[in-house]
């Protein structure tokens, strides 16, 4: 079992949620026995096993509506061809499974340790968040957070030490200028991340996508970027634009 666990975070990590089903009780002649488990993930694929075939299926779709609605889910299934609960199989057994929702805390990468990204860092310290923040100025790359949930990284000009980014990731580019955004942005544009959103003027960022056309990055790449980013709350100051930055990737993150 240490290694269903050991999967649990595995894919927690890359999918930021997951379902788990359970059998807690089971009668008669059943594919499987009380406390077998699936994991069953929200593009619909799975790993291990609660018995297979046309239940194995339903299963998944529960588990999918379970991912959709937040609410934990205890259901009977009938291995008969008729009556109550029945899937349509034969074995003739009952089983009782429970299909709960395991969600991961978010990973926030802040591209940018000046202002801006401080006063982020130190707001989403107090939210649900794994927050890395990422500079290629070795001043600003230092440890300047005392909070445990806070990692500091310093990178090459290039922006090529971003970690391993997962469907579960946050990107906020708020470095000292267009150019290293640029560079960070070339690193994390074709990842599997959730959210991007890039700070500066319509200008700047025009800017950003016209040498990364030319590079040969695709023009629908940079449909999924929020840009400017943040809410418009007229915010001015780091903290304030803080707060908009938050603010959208929460209403993001929840809709």
């Amino acid at each position: 079992m240490t290694k269903f666990y050991q999967d649990v975070v595995t894919y927690l990590n890359r999918y930021g949620q997951l379902a788990v089903a359970t059998i807690v009780r089971a009668e008669g002649s059943t594919p499987r026995t009380a406390g077998a488990k699936m994991l069953i993930f929200p593009d619909g694929t799975f790993q291990y096993t609660v018995g297979g075939g046309l239940f194995e299926s339903i299963i998944i779709q529960d588990a999918l509506g379970v991912m959709n609605t937040r609410e934990t889910l205890l259901k009977k299934y009938s291995f008969n061809q008729e009556g109550k609960y029945a899937i349509g199989a034969v074995c003739g057994g009952t089983v009782e499974v429970m299909i709960e929702m395991i969600t991961a805390s978010p990973n926030l990468y802040i591209i940018g340790g000046g202002h801006v990204g401080q006063a982020l860092a130190r707001l989403a310290s107090q939210l649900d968040f794994n927050i890395t923040l990422i500079d290629d100025r070795e001043d600003y790359a230092r440890t300047l957070f005392s909070h445990e949930r806070i990692r500091v990284i310093h990178t090459p000009p290039d922006y090529s030490a971003i970690p391993e980014l997962t469907e579960n990731s946050f990107i906020c580019l708020v470095s000292k200028g267009y150019v290293s955004d640029e560079a960070a942005l070339r690193q994390i544009i074709r990842k599997p991340v959730r959210y991007i959103g890039m700070i500066g003027s319509r200008k700047k960022i025009h800017t950003v996508y016209e040498n990364m056309q030319k590079d040969g990055f695709e023009t629908g790449l940079f449909e999924k970027i929020h840009a400017p980013i943040g809410l418009d709350i007229h915010s001015e100051t780091p903290e304030e634009i803080a707060v908009s930055i938050l603010a959208e990737i929460i209403k993001f993150k929840n809709e």
